[in-house]
């Protein structure tokens, strides 16, 4: 498994990673991935970070992994997708259960931010989330505002353990409203990988994806004919300490990115 692994990086043109728990854990990174993302960008690699965390901006993302020697292509989240995707159905006013980051790209695309008479709600992971955005949310929903969720993962990994992600925000809404989203926009929706390789003007096979969440991160490049790896790292870390055991169905498979950078340094 390792070495198909290393055989997919080498051949790839584009490396697309998840951050957290992948690449980082709550900000820090792990092990060695400075230097594996140098190494990669040497094989002239192009490498791009695809995460379902909306809490954040991708320039600030971007100017976080910058800090820590991380020098990245091209960056885009779940609350990206979600942008985009408004865009296409030409929404102009929305109201977000999120974080600043996601507020925040809303507003420069040109979105009103507002309480009342919205054309869509909009849900992602949101660490200040209160019973009143909750109620709200609820309303506009029932009154026919769209339900749209930046995605769907349940937790989110931190030295502390899994913690409660965007899935727990939209489970807790769907079950007030008896209302499934209209669409749920991050991995493993396949949308935001065709929207990778189409910006690249590359195949799937020239492509390959690393993260920690089989069924988000290595089901949605499956799904777009992506090859992946899955890290066991973050929440599969989790996994397999509580002997869950899992079906990765062809992925490719790595303990972490410091193996992979050695073993990658070593047959070079």
């Amino acid at each position: 498994m390792l070495e198909q692994a290393l055989q997919s990086l080498v051949s790839a043109k584009v490396i697309i990673f998840d951050s957290d728990g992948c690449l980082v854990e709550e900000g820090i990174p792990y092990p060695y991935v400075a230097e594996f993302i140098s190494l990669l960008k040497s094989l002239n690699k192009k490498i791009v970070i695809f995460t379902n965390n909306s809490t954040q901006h991708p320039d600030t993302l971007f100017t976080q992994y910058q800090k820590v020697g991380v020098t990245v292509d091209y960056i885009i989240n779940s609350g990206t997708l979600a942008v985009t995707y408004c865009k296409e159905k030409k929404f102009q006013s929305v109201y977000i259960v999120g974080e600043k980051g996601l507020t925040r790209l809303f507003k420069e695309n040109g979105f009103r931010i507002q309480n009342e008479n919205v054309d869509a709600v909009i849900v992602g992971m949101d660490r200040t989330l209160t019973y009143q955005k909750l109620v709200q949310a609820t309303r506009l929903i029932r009154n026919g505002s769209k339900f749209i969720a930046t995605n769907p993962d349940k937790s989110f990994p931190t030295n502390r353990g899994l913690e409660p992600g965007a899935g727990s925000m939209i489970a807790a809404i769907e079950a007030s409203t008896d209302q499934s989203p209209s669409i749920i926009l991050g991995k493993p929706n396949s949308w935001g990988y065709i929207h990778l390789l189409d910006h690249y003007l590359i195949h799937p096979d020239e492509a390959v994806m690393l993260g920690d969440r089989y069924e988000t991160d290595i089901l949605g490049a499956q799904n777009a004919g992506i090859p992946a790896i899955l890290m066991q790292t973050g929440v599969m870390a989790e996994k397999i300490k509580n002997n869950i055991t899992i079906d990765t169905k062809g992925a490719f498979e790595a303990k972490s990115i410091e193996i992979l950078y050695q073993r990658l340094k070593s047959i070079i």
